[in-house]
C-alpha cells in the first residue's frame, strides 16, 4: 500500500466531534466512509491465492498478461491508488483524469480536470488518451475502467460543428431553462462525440472489460455519459421531446438534428452492454451508516425517502413533508428513552453531473431553515464531494436547534461542519433530527 493513504476525510487520531453538533458530525463521517471509492474498489478486487477477484468474477491469477485501468471523475485518484494497492505490479497501464493530483508513488499518466460538466480544458485531451488505452489492449488483457461522478467532463466532446465552450453553454442553458440534472446528462449522453454512448466499450476490441462506478444516484447508463452503454432508440426519443419542451432545437446545428431524428444514430444502437458495471458505493451505503450511528446514539431512526428528487427548494419541501409525516407517526416518542427522532435521505438538488453543489447545498439550507416550524428540529445537509476549505460553501451545514443541549449558538445561523477532503461522491446527506424538549 502506498504509504498513509492521500485523502482520508477523516484521519485517525482526531478527537471526536464536540460543540453543538455531534450527531450529524458523527453521521456525517459515517456516511462517507462507508461510500469511500477506495475501500469499495478494494473490496471488488482482491487476489486471494491462486485467484484473482474482479467484480462478480474470479479469474485464475495469470491469466491476463496485462492489466491497464482508466480512471475518471471526482474520485479518480482514490479509485486509481485502490487499483494498485490490489494488484501491484500486475497493474501495467493507467490513466487517471480528475481534479485531485494522484501522489507521485503512483507511475501512471495524470490529466488535471477539474470538476464540471463538458466543455472543460483538456478534455479533448482526457478523451483521446481512454480511447488509445483502451484500443492499446488484446487478447488476455484486462481494461479497469473506474468512474465517478465528473466523469461526463473527461469523455463527452462536442457534437460536430459545435466548440467546447458552445456545448458547455448549450448544457447549461438546458438546466437553466428547466431542464433536471438527469436530463442534462442524458442530453450529453445522447449528443456528444468521443467515447461516450458506449464508444469506449466498442474500442476494446479483444480485451476483458470491468467497470466499477461510484453512483449517485442517476446509474451507470448516464454516468460519464454512459461509456460502455449503447445508447437505446428510447434515449433518443426522450432527448427530442426534452430538446423540443425546452424549445432548444434551433441551438443545435442541423446535423446533430439528423442523426437525432428516429432512424439516425450508429448502427450499434440499442445494443446492450458487453457486461454489467458494478457498483462499488452509492446512496444506499451512506444512508445505512449514517441510520446505523442515529440508532447507536439512542435516537430513533427512520429513512425518509432514498432520493429526494428536484431542485434545491423542492427538495427541502418533500424532505420537511415527509419528516413530519414521520413525526405524526411517531405518535408516542415521548412514552420511550430515545432521545429523538432521526430521519434521513439522499439528493443531488437536481444538479447535472459534475456541478459544484455549495450554491444549491445553500438554498436548500434557507428553505429548509424558513418552513422549520418546532423548536426541537435541525436539519443538516452534507455533501460527500466538494472544493474542500471552500469557506462560502462548507462540506456541510446545519440550521436550527443544535443537538448538543450545552450549546450556546445562536439557533437561527447555519452552522458548517467540515471535512478535510472528498474522495467520493454519492450525493447529498440531509438529516433531520427533532429532539424532545427536555433533552434541549
Amino acid at each position: 500500500m502506498i504509504g498513509q493513504f492521500p485523502w482520508d476525510p477523516f484521519p485517525h487520531g482526531i478527537p471526536l466531534p464536540k460543540g453543538p453538533d455531534p450527531l450529524p458530525a458523527l453521521a456525517y463521517e459515517a456516511a462517507v466512509k462507508a461510500a469511500d471509492a477506495y475501500h469499495g474498489v478494494r473490496d471488488a478486487l482482491q487476489i486471494e491465492g491462486d485467484t484473482m477477484r474482479v467484480g462478480n468474477r474470479f479469474v485464475p491469477l495469470g491469466y491476463y498478461r496485462d492489466i491497464a485501468f482508466i480512471a475518471c471523475g471526482s474520485a479518480a485518484g482514490s479509485m486509481a491508488i485502490a487499483a494498485l494497492d490490489s494488484l501491484h505490479d500486475r497493474l501495467t497501464m493507467g490513466f487517471t483524469v480528475g481534479p485531485t493530483p494522484i501522489p507521485p508513488e503512483v507511475p501512471f499518466l495524470h490529466i488535471s480536470l477539474p470538476l464540471g460538466g463538458p466543455g472543460m480544458p483538456r478534455a479533448e485531451e482526457a478523451a483521446r488518451g481512454a480511447l488509445e488505452v483502451a484500443e492499446s489492449l488484446g487478447e488476455h488483457r484486462l481494461l479497469l475502467l473506474l468512474l465517478s461522478p465528473g466523469t461526463i467532463a473527461a469523455l463527452a466532446l462536442p457534437p460536430p460543428g459545435m466548440s467546447a465552450e458552445e456545448f458547455g453553454r448549450f448544457l447549461t442553458n438546458a438546466h437553466e431553462r428547466g431542464a433536471s440534472g438527469r436530463e442534462v446528462g442524458l442530453l450529453a449522453r445522447v449528443l456528444a462525440r468521443g467515447p461516450v454512448g458506449g464508444r469506449l466499450g466498442a474500442a476494446v476490441q479483444k480485451a476483458d472489460i470491468a467497470t466499477f462506478i461510484v453512483d449517485h444516484g442517476d446509474g451507470a447508463t448516464l454516468l460519464g455519459g454512459g461509456p460502455v452503454h449503447p445508447i437505446a432508440p428510447r434515449e433518443r426519443e426522450e432527448a427530442r421531446s426534452v430538446l423540443q419542451r425546452l424549445d432548444l432545437q434551433s441551438a443545435l446545428p442541423s446535423a446533430v438534428i439528423t442523426e437525432l431524428a428516429p432512424g439516425g444514430g450508429s448502427a450499434r444502437s440499442g445494443e446492450p452492454p458487453r457486461h454489467r458495471p458494478v457498483r462499488v458505493a452509492g446512496p444506499n451505503d451512506a444512508l445505512r451508516a449514517a441510520g446505523d450511528v442515529i440508532f447507536d446514539k439512542k435516537w430513533r431512526s427512520r429513512l425518509a425517502m432514498l432520493q429526494i428528487e428536484g431542485p434545491p427548494e423542492l427538495a427541502a419541501d418533500r424532505f420537511l413533508e415527509r419528516f413530519e409525516a414521520i413525526v405524526a407517526r411517531e405518535a408516542d416518542l415521548e412514552l420511550d428513552h430515545s432521545q429523538g427522532i432521526g430521519a434521513f435521505a439522499m439528493t443531488t438538488l437536481g444538479l447535472p453531473e459534475g456541478a459544484d453543489e455549495g450554491p444549491a447545498l445553500a438554498r436548500f439550507l434557507h428553505r429548509a431553515q424558513e418552513r422549520m416550524r418546532r423548536p426541537e428540529m435541525s436539519i443538516a445537509l452534507l455533501r460527500t464531494a466538494g472544493t474542500i476549505g471552500d469557506e462560502e460553501y462548507p462540506p456541510g451545514a446545519v440550521v436550527g436547534r443544535p443537538t448538543d443541549p450545552q450549546a450556546k449558538v445562536p439557533v437561527g445561523r447555519a452552522r458548517a461542519i467540515p471535512m478535510q477532503s472528498g474522495v467520493t461522491d454519492v450525493g447529498c446527506l440531509a438529516i433531520a433530527l427533532l429532539g424532545k424538549p427536555s433533552t434541549t
